[in-house]
């Protein structure tokens, strides 16, 4: 973890945190198969006995089960969604036909991300630089939030007020995150530091606040 809980962004390893599935939620999945595309949120295909009903409430679990694991910060951008909007179910592997739909519910294929990150810039990029039929064997092209040592691709820097982020040096993997989610353009970055100016001044008012309430209620002296 890049930042501390309740900071206004976060940027987070989740290894050994992925979703799990019930048996109930698996047996619905299970009767998807094969999946070839369509099978998240589309029409359940001819002869399937999952109904539409079922599939849709492990859909919805997912995202419950992800925002107690994200804590409601974006797994691209790092900004709690108070300040990046609602978040989204993505998957890292885009599950599209004519990408990876074989790895639609691999729970290590599912987070969350705002709408920017996930629709406006990622797309339906294809984030598999080496393909493998077992998922944790592939290979890939920007940093994983479960396989990957997210401080060892990408470094942080706070320098005169502003929330710097560039690649680590000779990582691949952290360009092209960088790259593709925009981390280090002038809109991003002015956001990152305003937000820490504000969340230090909130911090400031609050322990402010304390300590009058103590000395008006002699909890404590001078």
């Amino acid at each position: 973890m890049s930042r501390k809980r309740n900071s206004p962004f976060l940027f987070q390893n989740l290894k050994g945190k992925s979703i799990s599935f019930t048996a109930d939620e698996q047996l619905v999945i299970n009767g998807l198969l094969p999946l070839i595309g369509g099978e998240w949120d589309g029409k359940i295909k001819a002869k399937c006995k999952v109904k539409r009903i079922d599939r849709n409430k492990v859909v919805t679990q997912i995202k419950t089960k992800l925002e107690l694991i994200q804590e409601k910060y974006c797994i691209y951008c790092g900004l709690h969604q108070e300040h990046s909007g609602r978040l989204e179910r993505e998957h890292i592997a885009p599950k599209e036909t004519k990408n990876h739909p074989q790895f639609m519910f691999e729970a290590l294929n599912l987070v969350l991300a705002c709408h920017h990150c996930n629709v406006d810039l990622k797309g339906e990029y294809n984030s598999i630089s080496k393909l493998s039929k077992v998922y944790s064997k592939c290979k890939f092209n920007i940093v994983h939030p479960y396989f990957d040592d997210y401080e060892k691709h990408i470094v942080h820097a706070v320098k005169g007020g502003r929330a710097l982020i560039k690649a680590a040096p000779r990582s691949r993997k952290g360009k092209n995150h960088i790259k593709l989610f925009e981390l280090d353009s002038v809109p991003k970055t002015d956001k990152r530091s305003g937000l820490l100016i504000v969340s230090s001044l909130n911090i400031k008012a609050k322990y402010d606040n304390l300590l009058n309430d103590a000395l008006q209620n002699k909890f404590i002296r001078l």
